[in-house]
């Protein structure tokens, strides 16, 4: 695919600073003529998604210019765990932190309009999955049993083990062996939003 000519700019600016740290978007849009920083921000993602640079995911305003282009980038949606009543409010642009540029080729990725990613807080899934590992789900509603999950539980989004015991019935279970199990039956509250398909640390 043909680069943008503001896209070569960008990166050709990029390639020739020695040190972006501290550098805004307004002092590029500057120095490659282009009129405001929401123009270069659209670009950088663009440049970030066909694998030109990749953002520090602690510091977003830093970049790194690869050599190769890694053309089989997507961004997803990073959702928080705050408390919602249902689905449409947990996938709500109010519950989306931010979005991450993950490989669809190294992850297995055929939709990504079907995932999403969640960061996991606490030890009840200790030692599998610890606090702060990225979760890849994809949106389902209904798991195989013995899956890992993210569910509603009254108005709280949790990640668990599932193990179905019937067609409505479920237990909620905790890796970590010191939480208890928990019978659930879906209903008004208790939704299946996803279901785990790789923990991803260090991002």
């Amino acid at each position: 695919m043909e680069m943008h000519e503001t896209q070569k700019k960008l990166l050709k600016y990029l390639k020739n600073v020695e040190d972006l740290e501290g550098i805004s978007l307004r002092h590029i849009a500057r120095e490659v003529g282009i009129n405001n920083a929401q123009t270069v921000s659209h670009h950088l993602k663009q440049l970030e998604k066909h694998g030109y640079i990749r953002r520090n995911f602690s510091n977003p305003a830093l970049f790194e210019i690869l050599k190769d282009p890694v053309e089989d980038v997507v961004y997803l949606d990073l959702l928080g765990f705050a408390q919602c009543g249902n689905e449409a409010e947990f996938f709500s642009d109010g519950n989306l932190k931010e979005k991450i540029a993950i490989s669809t080729k190294l992850f297995g990725i055929r939709d990504p309009q079907d995932a999403f990613l969640v960061r996991a807080k606490g030890d009840s899934m200790l030692p599998d999955i610890v606090e702060r590992d990225l979760i890849l789900c994809d949106k389902r509603d209904d798991v195989d049993s013995g899956s890992i999950a993210l569910v509603i539980d009254g108005d709280e989004p949790k990640l668990k083990r599932v193990i179905k015991k019937s067609r409505n019935e479920y237990i909620l279970n905790s890796i970590n062996r010191k939480y208890d199990d928990k019978s659930v039956k879906r209903g008004q509250d208790f939704r299946i939003l996803g279901v785990g398909r790789s923990v991803i640390r260090g991002l």
